[in-house]
């Protein structure tokens, strides 16, 4: 007997307005288990970001960004519906071998608060 995966929205508690790390985390396994990808990006420090082509207080360095590449290379539009199913926004950039994925409420530009915390 084969097992059904089931897919479940990354749940956030009352007590958290936004998606924690670990709720990102396990959207994005979802997102790589459903489309045969591979997180090749993770958590990064303001300068590693600065240096490999992001910004400072991106989503990847509040550990709320992660870069995909896949086995295959999935139809945008079903990664994107999925992604946006579980919470989590999916952004395929021109010339570029990956998706990129951060929380749908995660604000654009550098980001010095969110989910309570501030950061200088």
């Amino acid at each position: 007997m084969t097992a059904t995966r089931q897919y479940v929205p990354a749940v956030i508690s009352r007590r958290h307005a936004h998606m924690t790390p670990d709720q990102f985390a396990s959207a994005v396994r979802q997102i790589g288990q459903k489309f045969g990808g591979s997180v090749t990006s993770w958590g990064r420090t303001n300068t590693r970001s600065v240096m490999v082509g992001g910004f400072a207080y991106d989503p990847h360095t509040w550990w709320l960004g992660a870069d995909m590449v896949y086995d295959g290379f999935p139809e945008f539009g079903e990664v994107r519906s999925f992604a946006k199913s579980i919470g989590v926004k999916a952004i395929r950039e021109l010339h570029k071998t990956h998706d990129h994925f951060q929380p749908l409420d995660f604000p654009a530009g550098p980001v010095h608060s969110y989910e309570g915390e501030t950061r200088q």
